[in-house]
């Protein structure tokens, strides 16, 4: 008996000593988590960072302003050397292939391809002090004035003009090369020299009866009928222009289309009343 109370009694000391060991070491490891300072990769962060690669500022210009601000922009192709101070009031000199200008406010910007950044730029007129035209030497005084004389004297503004003036001349004409679906090259070339002989500027090219065109939607037959009648109440010199070159796109095809011809015969019976068109339509 005294045996068993032995071995009884040390099964309880060794189980206590297994517990009292056990609550040790998680109360070890609950202060170590507590206490443990997180590792984390070194890094360091220079804030002079941005003065070890300045920003060079005279490779920078200040904002001259948006070019879709200006006032009916027109293009204009000049070559200008132009002594320019930006709003930071750098002073710089620039080569400036122009390529359109415009009204700002009180001023005229230009815009165009800048030499010396090889880049498009704006340039504001009021900050020109000197600008020399490296084509001609010209010394230019008047930037405004200047550039409109360049305009008014190319092909573009004989383009813009002819719409304008030919507006109902160019839909009719459209009509008709549009009429069968599509406006082929030989259409296209009756066209232009048609603009070439109502505007007598041989300087108007295919890419520039384009962009006329694609500037124009394709009439509605009704459209149609309604420019052919104001073109009736025109002098009978232009009126044998557009029947003869409406005539000379349908040739182009071997077949005429049905609605190309109803609409020659609808010029026609407009434009019966002139004796110069009737000796055209029928010679």
């Amino acid at each position: 008996m005294e045996l068993l109370y032995l071995l009884v009694a040390g099964v309880v000391i060794w189980y206590a000593c297994k517990l009292i060991a056990k609550s040790g070491n998680a109360s070890a490891k609950h202060n170590g988590s507590v206490n443990q300072t997180p590792i984390t990769p070194a890094t360091s962060h220079n804030e002079n960072c941005a003065s070890q690669h300045p920003i060079d500022v005279e490779d920078r210009d200040e904002w001259e302003g948006s070019f879709w601000e200006v006032a009916q922009p027109l293009p204009a192709k000049a070559k200008l050397r132009l002594s320019y101070t930006d709003g930071a009031d750098r002073k710089t000199e620039r080569s400036v292939e122009v390529r359109q200008f415009g009204a700002f406010g009180e001023h005229v910007l230009i815009i165009g391809h800048c030499a010396k950044r090889n880049a498009t730029r704006t340039f504001r007129s009021d900050r020109i002090s000197f600008c020399i035209d490296e084509d001609t030497g010209e010394i230019v005084s008047d930037i405004r004035t200047y550039l409109q004389s360049k305009y008014n004297d190319s092909p573009d503004r004989t383009k813009d003009q002819l719409l304008v003036d030919e507006y109902d001349t160019l839909r009719v004409l459209l009509y008709i090369g549009k009429a069968d679906g599509q406006l082929r090259s030989a259409e296209k070339a009756v066209i232009r020299d048609t603009c070439v002989a109502l505007t007598r500027d041989s300087r108007l090219t295919d890419k520039s009866i384009d962009e006329l065109l694609l500037s124009m939607s394709v009439p509605t037959p009704q459209a149609f009928k309604l420019a052919v009648g104001r073109l009736s109440k025109r002098d009978a010199g232009t009126q044998a222009v557009v029947i003869a070159a409406a005539e000379k796109m349908v040739a182009t095809q071997k077949a005429v289309h049905a609605s190309e011809q109803d609409a020659i015969d609808y010029m026609r019976k407009r434009f019966s009343g002139n004796a110069g068109i009737a000796q055209i339509s029928h010679p």
